[in-house]
């Protein structure tokens, strides 16, 4: 699958072939430096190929930019936080 990940309003998300959401992340920003991720979602039919870590992935990498810290409100975002020591610079 070519995951062509799109960036709108506050979220990451993905589309299947035929323009059907199948990912998607969504974040807070709050205040100057904070964002809360707060939902997260893919397809059953695409878990386990990576999409959710990689939606993860997209929004530390542009809080990181926006000198932003995270709060990972969403259990996936949490366990993934939890699990990425990469991540403990940006948890808020």
């Amino acid at each position: 699958m070519d995951n062509q990940f799109i960036e709108g309003d506050n979220r990451f998300y993905l589309n299947d072939r035929d323009n059907n959401m199948i990912a998607e992340i969504v974040f807070i920003p709050t205040g100057v430096n904070l964002a809360i991720i707060d939902h997260t979602y893919v397809d059953p039919s695409f878990k386990g190929q990576g999409i959710g870590k990689k939606l993860v992935a997209l929004v530390v990498k542009k809080m990181r930019a926006e000198h932003r810290k995270i709060i990972p409100l969403c259990p996936f975002a949490k366990h993934q936080f939890d699990m990425t020591p990469e991540y403990q610079d940006i948890l808020a």
